[in-house]
């Protein structure tokens, strides 16, 4: 498993901090969120120039337009599920996702968390985003697992 921290392995660009000098000197960042309320092929290219070593976007919404700009670069991205998703119809649609449990409500919280459906989960997706709490109670299976975990919320 690979531990990335908020702020410094993962941070989120919008129009607002893309010109952020202090994000820009961020030695290695690990994942990129692209959360532009409008976004256009200059805003990401902006992104690609000011952090080349960057191979990994998550993405929310407007996941074709992300797609058209991305597919012509060797970056690779991942879709996140947002509040209020229907799970099923998320996985159905989405190869590489990146499921937010920050996002579930809590009958979908407390169902992904349970033993054998969380290790069903990992099976099926490349990352992560959990809380402290989700991290120490399920180190046993994460440990063993390939993928990455981002450490956010509460």
């Amino acid at each position: 498993m690979i531990v990335t921290s908020v702020g410094t392995d993962y941070i989120n660009i919008n129009e607002e901090n893309l010109y952020d000098k202090e994000l820009q000197d961020i030695p290695r960042v690990h994942l990129i969120k692209l959360s532009f309320n409008d976004p256009t092929e200059r805003k990401v290219k902006k992104v690609l120039e000011f952090f080349p070593k960057t191979n990994r976007f998550v993405v929310e919404k407007d996941i074709k337009i992300y797609n058209f700009i991305l597919r012509s670069t060797s970056k690779k991205y991942y879709v996140s599920n947002v509040q209020g998703t229907d799970m099923i119809s998320f996985f159905r649609k989405n190869n590489k996702i990146l499921v937010n449990f920050n996002y579930f409500d809590l009958f979908d919280w407390k169902y992904f968390l349970l033993d054998s459906v969380f290790e069903d989960l990992l099976r099926n997706v490349e990352v992560i985003d959990i809380n402290k709490e989700i991290f120490d109670e399920k180190m046993e299976v994460l440990e063993n697992w390939r993928g990455n975990v981002i450490l956010s919320g509460s």
